[in-house]
């Protein structure tokens, strides 16, 4: 007998094949699970080397022992001439008859969908860029509290310097700071980042000395990869955060171009004084609250009076007051000087400093909000090109494509790549929350509000949106209790007529007519309500719910005439689709189904703008579901099925169970069309 034939007589090949099934069953578990619960990486490697030693134990041990009915017994080589035919004749019978192959090939197959589907599920989620950081806050050793703010200015600063390395992607300001004072370990920061690395570090002041400490660790293996100590004169600080920029570069192996060590070594202000005014300047500002807005003007402006040609002050200014703008009911001498300066501190900060990301985008902030899109697109490109972990400007690149385009498909991977940079940037949340209720994806916007919410509380336009989302889906005492709750809030930030509206608009469907007139008597009471649509809007809307549709047809198409302020032409032009969505319900409640369709073509052509403050638009998207119902009214069919078709088209990710869609399905049905 060949050894060959002696190999397959004691079942070696079949252990090993067993072994290996098994063995490649377990590593396929080993390296999906293991990182699930955070084992330590030795715990891997350690399985897998028991598994390599077991194979060449089991393949002795097949050949030395035989499996019996008795047990474990030493293999026989001499058998009788019977006994080997008997086991030829087993051996040459059907592969496909013998039931312990098909158990390997099960086992070969049950292995090849745990590594697939395992991996898909988990692994792909946990694949993290090498070259990526965050610079937690530094710790404020100093005696003085005051001193705090300087701890976190050396933070954010040495956070901007880093984002000037094109190969190495940064988390913001805004999200890193919640992690001040944390009691998480690295490991579990860094995994919640999605980034590799992590610099901490601790600052003490005292007099005109500074001591900086840092050290940077990979979170993942838990390796210190840099550590240093700087003992400086305060004047030194800017030269530390060079330093310390570099190194973190040489530790992470990455080569700096030459342009992008000179944007680092590039000093803003020979002022300390001038820097400490900024940096608490640039703190207030983080806050979104009209009170700390004031104060970071404040700061910005002595820094300014200290060192005229410090860039960075100039462009926080045009930035606050900018802001400052966008929130403004209505246009006065406030707004108008807000707006004048916004520009000119913008230009002025840009002429400073050419190769300062954060002056570029000032300008660019202010060009996007007076709709000079084109302008906007450049200076945006521009801060990117200087820092390509811009948050915010990633941000507003999103808007141009918002405001301009009304294109959500490719605003809201910009707002996404925003968010990926600085999980906490407020603009993003909110823009990207009120787009998805936008398209009818009320259960994903209201789920991204209620986190937004958790960190911001204080931000009333994730109020707002939450109000709107649950209006959208029924839930009306719901929306009622929860904008009660507010009214402090917008209160605070001088917001009032947003809060009327919504609470109005609540009682209107709760039909609670006598708190509703208190309503309508507080927003008359608003001194600059006359040049606003919220009383008028509200007033209409009661005339539709009462039926009475010809009064709420005229007072839409009135108001739609009068005089309302709007900031932009884009929102004008969204208030007023808001009439023509009411004057087109009304005529189609009155059975007037040709009014109802010449309305539907009075619509914007875009779904553009951010409108929440104003009016919530869920209008537009609509306008051909009520095309459909009036072209059906008509008589029409062709073309309320191409109504209904382009509405279930422009809301195809919308939540099943809203109203329209539902029924939108349903006439389609009846009038013959299947999907």
């Amino acid at each position: 007998m060949s050894f060959l034939e002696e190999l397959k007589r004691r079942k070696v090949f079949r252990v090993a094949a067993s072994y290996a099934v098994v063995a490649f069953i377990i590593m396929q578990l080993v390296e999906i699970v293991f990182p699930i619960f955070d084992f330590p990486q030795w715990t891997s490697q350690f399985v897998i080397i028991l598994v390599l030693i077991g194979f060449p134990i089991s393949v002795i041990l097949s050949w030395v022992f035989d499996r019996t009915p008795q047990g474990y017994i030493k293999t026989d080589s001499k058998k009788d001439v019977d006994k080997e035919l008997d086991i030829k004749s087993k051996g040459s019978s059907s592969f496909l008859k013998n039931k312990k192959n098909w158990l390997l090939v099960a086992g070969v197959i049950v292995g090849i969908l745990i590594g697939r589907f395992g991996q898909t599920s988990t692994s792909v989620e946990r694949i993290i860029n090498e070259k990526s950081i965050a610079v937690l806050p530094f710790d404020n050793l100093g005696n003085n509290e005051d001193d705090e703010y300087f701890a976190d200015g050396m933070t954010e600063d040495i956070l901007t310097e880093l984002s000037k390395i094109k190969d190495l992607l940064v988390i913001s300001r805004t999200t890193i700071m919640k992690y001040k004072n944390s009691n998480k370990s690295l490991k579990e920061i860094g995994k919640e980042l999605g980034v590799a690395n992590i610099l901490e570090g601790s600052i003490r002041r005292v007099g005109e000395r500074v001591r900086i400490t840092g050290q940077l660790i990979n979170a993942i293996s838990d390796q210190h990869l840099w550590a240093e100590k700087y003992d400086r004169d305060i004047k030194d600080i800017f030269a530390v955060q060079d330093e310390v920029a570099n190194s973190i570069a040489n530790a992470l192996r990455i080569e700096l171009s030459d342009e992008e060590a000179m944007m680092i070594s590039q000093s803003q202000t020979e002022s300390i004084e001038a820097y400490d005014y900024y940096i608490k300047g640039r703190r207030l500002s983080y806050f979104y609250e009209s009170a700390k807005r004031e104060e970071a003007l404040e700061n910005y402006r002595k820094a300014i009076s200290i060192d005229p040609d410090y860039a960075l002050p100039y462009a926080g200014i045009s930035r606050v007051r900018m802001s400052q703008v966008t929130f403004q009911a209505v246009e006065n001498e406030f707004s108008r000087t807000a707006l004048k300066e916004a520009e000119e501190y913008g230009k002025k900060a840009v002429l400073l400093g050419p190769n300062e990301a954060e002056a570029h985008f000032a300008l660019g902030f202010f060009y996007n909000q007076t709709e000079k899109y084109n302008l906007a697109f450049s200076s945006l490109n521009k801060t990117l090109m200087l820092n390509p972990s811009h948050a915010h400007a990633h941000d507003e690149i999103g808007d141009v494509y918002l405001y301009n385009y009304g294109d959500f498909d490719r605003a809201i991977p910009w707002y996404d790549k925003a968010l990926m940079r600085d999980p906490e940037l407020v603009p993003s949340k909110w823009f990207k929350a009120e787009i998805l209720l936008r398209s009818g994806q009320i259960n994903d916007g209201l789920e991204l509000i209620e986190e937004a919410l958790g960190q911001h509380p204080n931000v009333v336009q994730f109020s707002t949106l939450k109000h709107a989302g649950l209006m959208m889906v029924g839930k009306y005492r719901e929306a009622y209790e929860f904008i009660l709750n507010q009214e402090n809030i917008y209160f605070r930030e001088n917001t009032l007529l947003q809060y009327y509206q919504a609470v109005g608009h609540s009682l209107l469907y709760l039909n609670q007519m006598g708190e509703f007139e208190e309503i309508i008597k507080k927003i008359s009471n608003i001194s600059y309500s006359d040049k606003t649509h919220q009383k008028d809007y509200l007033i209409h809307l009661r005339n539709f719910m009462d039926k009475k549709y010809i009064d709420a047809v005229k007072g839409f198409e009135a108001l739609d005439n009068s005089y309302i302020y709007a900031r932009k032409s884009g929102i004008r032009r969204t208030i007023s689709d808001a009439f023509y969505y009411w004057k087109a319900r009304s005529f189609i409640e009155m059975g007037d189904y040709q009014n109802a369709l010449n309305e539907t073509f009075r619509f914007r052509p875009v779904n553009n703008e951010i409108t929440g403050p104003m009016i919530f638009d869920q209008y537009w998207p609509k306008k051909d579901y009520l095309r459909g119902l009036a072209y059906e009214g008509l008589g029409d069919k062709s073309n309320a099925r191409e109504s209904y078709i382009d509405f279930l088209r422009i809301w195809s990710d919308a939540d099943e169970d809203l109203p329209e869609i539902i029924d939108a399905k349903k006439r389609l049905r009846n009038l013959g069309w299947n999907s």
